[in-house]
């Protein structure tokens, strides 16, 4: 058995966690990977990174627990590319910022929007640091250095509009529609 799986299920049978075990297992995974991207984001040289360009246009801070920080960028180098390289984009900041709530994206004007709640500690705490990380992880991208198959972000991506993702308010007319109009 490989030793890093064998590590995780130590530590799902040692620490207590939220979900089932196959949820727990992936939290652990995903932390070993979080890990790995970064120090491959260390290892790109910053005159390599500059070819990408990326700005950070809004920010703002997050409200409490209440309201996610909310961050816009610009690729300008971006703009047209496939859907398939704008969701791996969305993958990896879910992996690297890890508290994401959103992200959402513009190919066609090259823009991208991140709503995330900031951690008090761990590596990434100032949205130029996101910033950092956003240019490095599209250079990578863009280069083909990390892969763009099927991850969690299309996952995201397919949720929105069910049921879990609508507002009290939303559910609440959908079922009085419902309640009143059975037929149509």
């Amino acid at each position: 058995m490989n030793m890093g799986i064998r590590d995780v299920i130590e530590k799902v049978s040692t620490i207590p966690g939220q979900g089932s075990i196959l949820e727990q297992l992936d939290k652990l995974l995903r932390k070993q990977q979080r890990a790995h991207l970064f120090e491959m984001l260390e290892q790109v040289d910053n005159r390599e990174v500059e070819k990408c360009p990326v700005v950070l246009y809004k920010s703002i801070p997050q409200n409490g627990m209440i309201e996610p920080a909310l961050l816009r960028f610009l690729l300008p180098t971006w703009q047209g590319y496939d859907e398939v390289f704008w969701q791996a984009l969305g993958d990896y900041i879910v992996l690297a910022v890890h508290r994401v709530t959103d992200v959402d994206y513009d190919r066609t004007r090259g823009k991208i929007k991140v709503l995330y709640f900031a951690k008090s500690k761990g590596r990434v705490k100032s949205p130029e640091h996101i910033l950092k990380i956003i240019q490095r992880i599209a250079f990578l991208v863009g280069t083909e250095a990390l892969p763009t198959d099927f991850t969690r972000f299309r996952r995201m991506a397919e949720r929105r509009g069910q049921i879990g993702e609508l507002s009290k308010e939303q559910a609440a007319l959908i079922g009085a529609v419902i309640k009143f109009f059975p037929k149509v």
